[in-house]
């Protein structure tokens, strides 16, 4: 199986998501593979630029592969990754990142989980937008909501466009990443109301010890 995971934005949780899960295949078994090809926000450390999302899940799969392998497309500036890139005199092109993950997937593997760099509509250069490199790859998507005030308009309007591209969805996972949200129970009964077409996943209070997941994803 291969999975994409996005979600409403950026600090969504999108990398909590992917290490649970990560963790729970491999807990079955599973071999599992870990890529964040596309990221901006790097340290240099031990002799290269390193994001600590794709170094978690870099650590978090089964399948052990060098951190360019996991992220080749690695940015200093935590910016959009369009604009870092232009900071760097590079252009990021879908094609390329997709080349780069068709490779890794030749390897071995039950499970590859490829997490995407912010939301869906993150633009890669001036032609090309994420959701363009998710439909090339031509497979689901896992789709995290950061529960906060207006995940509403940006989880519809994110579905929405999957739609229109013609993206299948595996299920959608509430991420509870801001305490003071208001209205929980409303919200989360509104997100099932539009969404029930979609299986839904379960509920996460960000970094709790034990989260509920209603099921889980299997190959």
């Amino acid at each position: 199986m291969k999975i994409f995971m996005t979600g409403t934005d950026t600090n969504v949780g999108k990398t909590y998501v992917s290490h649970l899960l990560l963790k729970k295949w491999n807990e079955q078994g599973l071999q599992t593979i870990g890529l964040k090809p596309v990221a901006s926000g790097c340290e240099w450390i031990e002799g290269q630029y390193i994001n600590q999302d794709a170094y978690t899940l870099q650590k978090a799969a089964s399948i052990h592969l060098t951190y360019s392998q996991v992220n080749p497309f690695c940015f200093k500036t935590p910016v959009a990754p369009h604009i870092a890139a232009q900071k760097e005199g590079l252009k990021l092109r879908a094609q390329e990142i997709s080349d780069h993950i068709q490779n890794i997937a030749q390897i071995n593997h039950d499970v590859m989980l490829i997490e995407g760099v912010g939301g869906l509509m993150v633009p890669f250069n001036k032609k090309e937008l994420q959701l363009d490199l998710i439909k090339a790859l031509n497979i689901p998507v896992l789709f995290v909501v950061g529960l906060k005030l207006g995940c509403l308009n940006h989880t519809l309007l994110s579905i929405a466009m999957l739609k229109a591209y013609q993206i299948p969805i595996k299920g959608w996972i509430i991420n509870h990443i801001d305490p003071l949200t208001e209205c929980v129970d409303e919200n989360i009964t509104t997100l099932k109301h539009y969404l029930k077409e979609i299986p839904y996943l379960g509920y996460i209070l960000f970094e709790e010890s034990d989260p509920f997941f209603k099921s889980v994803v299997s190959p």
